[in-house]
């Protein structure tokens, strides 16, 4: 079956499109990419990924797309199209630098929207959700480096990450800081649990601000579960009940082992139940 995607304004077979090799874009890795997930064609959490979006387009001074406020209407087009409207799907969307604008030009560079929507492997989510083993990565982040609060496409830290982590027999890689505290996952972020409290790093540990992530603090905090964001260290995977990592396309997903410690999933089932009632 011929699959669409939309780039420049129009919708397109995905065999025909294409970027310049000398954009900044595909070079440099200027740009920024949110990925989503919708379900029947509801999008989860659409306006939280675009308000990210914009504000990493102003923060790279790149400019706003002259379609972004199409998005949804052409993502619900894209699931007609490709025949995923009543299946669940991931939405991937791409803003990217399209020229090589002079280095001294203050003017904003502009930029190439690009959408592409393919079906989602749950049964590779049912496996994350049934357990995940991570790995503490050998190497610490920079935790002032302003790039780990964006989606930057040079995402190449992360993806070195995981293939780190998988080679050696792991699901997920998890950062330190130069400080040694915890931070996120190479494609998620990370809470513990502690009695029926949860702690999660704080933003400015060098982490993403995920919009799962900020889904489940504020679901649980209206729920009355407590919730700290605050500094954590590895040695406080010894102390807690429980750990789990979450995203836009798994949600949540417990850790079973994080290096050698392991844990009893039956501890933290309840909250963890309690946890997913939420995205019902």
């Amino acid at each position: 079956m011929k699959t669409y995607i939309y780039i420049d304004g129009a919708v397109i077979p995905e065999n025909e499109a294409a970027i310049s090799p000398f954009s900044p874009g595909f070079l440099f890795g200027e740009g920024l990419f949110e990925t989503l997930r919708a379900d029947t064609g509801l999008i989860f959490m659409l306006p939280e990924h675009l308000e990210r979006m914009r504000a990493g387009l102003k923060m790279l001074n790149l400019q706003i797309p002259t379609d972004f406020d199409q998005i949804a209407a052409v993502s619900t087009e894209l699931l007609t199209k490709n025949r995923l409207l009543h299946k669940t799907a991931t939405i991937k969307l791409i803003c990217c630098a399209r020229n090589l604008e002079h280095k001294t030009s203050s003017l904003k560079v502009s930029t190439t929207l690009i959408i592409r929507v393919t079906e989602l492997n749950l049964d590779e989510i049912g496996e994350r959700q049934r357990g995940m083993r991570a790995l503490i990565l050998l190497w610490r982040r920079n935790r002032s480096n302003p790039l780990l609060a964006i989606k930057s496409l040079n995402y190449l830290e992360n993806r070195y990450g995981l293939k780190e982590a998988v080679r050696t027999g792991f699901d997920e890689g998890i950062f330190l800081n130069q400080e040694g505290e915890l931070c996120e996952g190479t494609f998620s972020n990370l809470f513990l649990i502690r009695q029926r409290t949860l702690l999660t790093p704080p933003l400015n540990a060098g982490i993403l601000a995920g919009t799962t992530r900020d889904f489940i603090l504020r679901k649980a905090r209206q729920a009355g579960i407590e919730c700290q964001e605050m500094p954590l260290l590895a040695d406080d995977l010894k102390n807690c009940d429980g750990a789990f990592l979450t995203s836009s396309l798994m949600r949540l997903a417990p850790l079973t082992e994080v290096d050698q410690k392991t844990f009893n999933l039956e501890k933290s089932a309840t909250l963890r139940r309690q946890l997913l009632d939420f995205f019902k």
